[in-house]
């Protein structure tokens, strides 16, 4: 049915599953997601419709290509249930792609120039052609310049929740031509005059911002992503938490491949991830060849490698000099790593 976008406001299709009191939307600007009404409140609304903008997963102009991910605050547990289903063949239920308030929390840019250099990615993603002018929408363009649309403060009736206001319309408009102003006056854009929630604005990239654009490119560890090297199934699930856990609290969000639904053959989009990834975690536990591979191809592209191996393991002999955490439970591994990725990963 036709409704409004929770995240971002726009027009969009909508359906609710009374049984979960969730709700799923197909949008245009966020793409394909579910919300679960018990958890929403967990969501920081501000950052939410951003995140959906640059992470969403949109259905496909090709009808032969048909696109199963969305995001979903459900459990994990959940998650997990209906990406194995999938993964064996039942494709009734889609996949599930779980998000939550730490996942959002490190993805979001820490600084402004961090944010400017995500949006000018954004801009040069949605140019086809150089130097051509794009239209953007109202909503588009306050989530892809991170404008607030709530004014968040603690509810007084429930000290734990915080409280989110709606903005003033005409707020988030003089804000998202500060930022627009701010990309003009560096040379980086130019944009025709707006903008307002009546009529789309024209963007386009300026030689500088394409200039811009072939620095980022060139080194993509400017993000907030790990690749974790490991062996996967049912037996590594404690540890695959315990590695995820640890990556999170230092700020960084964890890929684990086997999570990530892509139309490639797996080597070439796990090389993608290792390129694009900050750093890399790799447990040796297992001696799983693969994780001896990707550990190798990260330190090949000088990119940093934290290693991690269960006592009383061997280790290759190549490698087994490098220093490395040895733990004996998953348990001790949350804290250990994110110590170890504070003092190592700038």
């Amino acid at each position: 049915m036709s409704s409004i976008c929770f995240s971002c406001g726009s027009d969009c299709e909508s359906q609710r599953n009374p049984s979960s009191d969730s709700t799923f939307y197909v949008c245009p600007i966020c793409g394909r997601f579910e919300l679960n009404a018990f958890k929403v409140h967990e969501l920081d609304y501000n950052k939410l419709a951003s995140y959906l903008l640059y992470n969403g997963f949109h259905d496909s102009n090709n009808s032969s290509v048909i696109e199963y991910r969305y995001h979903t605050n459900m459990d994990k547990e959940k998650c997990k249930k209906y990406a194995d289903a999938f993964n064996s063949g039942d494709k009734s239920h889609s996949y599930p792609v779980y998000m939550d308030s730490d996942i959002i929390e490190n993805w979001y840019p820490k600084t402004f120039t961090e944010r400017i250099d995500y949006i000018l990615l954004y801009i040069n993603k949605r140019t086809k052609h150089i130097g051509q002018a794009i239209p953007w929408s109202f909503q588009e363009t306050l989530s892809a310049l991170f404008i607030d649309r709530y004014d968040v403060s603690v509810d007084p009736n429930c000290p734990n929740t915080n409280k989110q206001e709606k903005r003033d319309e005409d707020d988030c408009e003089t804000e998202a031509t500060y930022m627009l102003d701010c990309l003009v006056q560096n040379s980086l854009i130019k944009y025709t005059p707006g903008p307002d929630s009546d009529e789309s604005i024209y963007i386009s990239l300026t030689p500088e911002g394409y200039n811009r654009i072939d620095i980022l490119q060139k080194d993509l560890s400017h993000g907030h992503i790990a690749l974790v090297a490991m062996k996967f199934g049912n037996e590594t699930v404690k540890l695959r938490e315990a590695v995820r856990r640890g990556i999170s609290n230092a700020g960084y969000v964890a890929i684990f491949i086997d999570e990530v639904q892509h139309n490639d053959f797996i080597t070439p989009e796990l090389l993608k991830h290792i390129q694009d990834s900050k750093f890399v975690v790799a447990d040796l536990t297992h001696q799983n060849n693969g994780a001896y591979f990707e550990e190798g191809y990260a330190m090949g592209l000088g990119k940093p490698v934290i290693q991690l191996c269960k006592k009383g393991v061997d280790l290759h002999f190549d490698i087994a000099q490098k220093n490395t955490i040895i733990w004996e439970t998953e348990d001790e591994i949350p804290s250990r790593l994110t110590a170890r990725i504070k003092a190592t990963i700038n």
